[in-house]
């Protein structure tokens, strides 16, 4: 399958789940769309945020961004394609690459802003143009890529060590660049390790491993990890930098990763990207090896992934458009679009931010050697709007600021699961257990 057809059946595979469930889920993403005016978000990295904020100002519409993303996400199983077959077999290349195309965790987590499609394909592209030995291509996707996510970090430093060379130093600039500007890891008030004495670390390896399986299924898991214990036996020896890099992460997961609630084990299920990558990978090699014995057993193993891949892509996205919080922040979106006038403002009064959860991320703050006065100003800068007020930002093609919060002045009144207003609703909507009124502000 050559690697345009691949990128074509990734996109179509996203594509179509765009066009079926419309609408922004995830609160990270949620937050990028309904900030577009900021580049910098708390602790996170900012290039893909860079790319909300040009794409909102060329098509304020969030299904575009969403296309953006979709189409970046798209690039992982090519460019997967491309270094399997280079370590391996264009065999092995294909298959790898047409099971990440449909794969849930990457499709689900590139059809809004998510900060993982644009890393993995910029650590793709560097791998591939190292396996070329085009370091002075390599260097500058490794150094966007240190923009995207902190795991990139570690694939910077693990790439000086292994190239071993003055110019190998040009893959650690990126990172050298932001502590010192920052002054830290990340803006002061915010954390990047989560040093917390009383998290559950052992409970993390096992959360990592069990998100991994529900995203990939039984078969898939073992046949990833059979083919990657035998790269890593008989296979390139290059593997092994790619499983350095994969045991790397894990630890540093384990050890620091950032974990809510507090002691519960549970991170982000995000971090499944690059065991879903190694995955992949791993079954790409034992089915191409199978191929010349058994073709249509392995064939047929190829197919059964894919068909179950798309299954379980597509009931997590329906899932998460049916979740009550979304289903609500869309209806209201829209009912805004058709109603309010052009530079209006809508207010949302609803349920905050629980102030519990603002003192743990204090405290995780604090215990990672932060300021904890910043970091409760940081928090409540970022809880200023509630989430709702969020979501419903993020579904309007309107400029950032258009939602603003209770008490500032607004046109428009949205009222989440509160006491019901004077004056009379404009419309009502109802998800799950939850209810939304609208009123013209005028009229409370």
């Amino acid at each position: 399958m050559p690697l345009r057809l691949l990128f074509a059946l990734a996109l179509a595979v996203r594509v179509a789940l765009l066009l079926q469930h419309p609408g922004i889920y995830g609160d990270d993403s949620a937050a990028r769309l309904a900030y577009a005016d900021r580049l910098v978000l708390a602790y996170q990295l900012p290039l893909p945020q860079l790319l909300v904020v040009v794409m909102r100002w060329l098509a304020p519409h969030p299904a575009w961004t969403q296309l953006v993303f979709a189409a970046i996400g798209a690039g992982v199983a090519p460019l997967l394609a491309a270094v399997v077959t280079r370590l391996e077999s264009p065999l092995a290349g294909r298959v790898a690459g047409a099971l990440a195309a449909v794969h849930p965790a990457f499709v689900y987590y590139s059809l809004v802003p998510y900060q993982e499609a644009p890393m993995l394909v910029l650590l793709l592209a560097a791998v591939l143009a190292l396996l070329h030995a085009r370091d002075g291509v390599a260097a500058p996707c490794v150094g966007l890529a240190c923009l995207c996510r902190y795991e990139a970090w570690i694939a910077a430093a693990l790439l000086v060590a292994w190239r071993r060379s003055r110019a190998s130093a040009l893959f650690t600039i990126v990172p050298i660049a932001w502590v010192v500007f920052w002054r830290g890891l990340s803006p002061g008030g915010t954390y990047v390790l989560d040093l917390d004495p009383h998290a559950g670390r052992l409970h993390r390896l096992g959360f990592l491993l069990a998100k991994t399986a529900d995203y990939a299924g039984a078969l898939l898991l073992v046949l990833g990890a059979v083919g990657g214990a035998w790269v890593l036996w008989r296979g390139d020896r290059r593997w092994r930098a790619a499983a350095a890099f994969a045991a790397v992460f894990v630890a540093a997961v384990v050890v620091a990763g950032h974990e809510f609630p507090p002691g519960s084990g549970r991170v982000s299920e995000r971090l499944v990207h690059l065991p879903a990558l190694a995955t992949c990978a791993g079954a790409g090699v034992v089915l191409a090896r199978l191929s010349p014995r058994r073709p249509w057993l392995a064939a047929a193993i190829t197919a059964i992934l894919a068909v179950d891949g798309s299954r379980r892509a597509r009931a997590l996205v329906a899932a998460a458009h049916d979740a009550p919080d979304v289903r609500l922040a869309q209806s209201v979106a829209a009912f805004v679009e058709r109603r309010l006038g052009a530079g209006a403002h809508v207010a949302v009064d609803a349920p905050a931010v629980a102030a519990a959860d603002v003192e743990a991320y204090v405290r995780k703050v604090q215990a990672a050697g932060g300021d904890a006065a910043r970091a409760r100003a940081t928090a409540r800068e970022l809880s200023r709007l509630p989430p709702d007020a969020v979501r419903v930002a993020a579904q309007l093609a309107r400029p950032p600021g258009t939602v603003v919060p209770i008490g500032e002045e607004a046109a428009l009144l949205a009222v989440f699961d509160g006491a019901p207003r004077a004056g009379r609703p404009v419309a009502e909507f109802h998800a799950g257990s939850r209810r939304a009124v609208v009123y013209w502000a005028e009229e409370r």
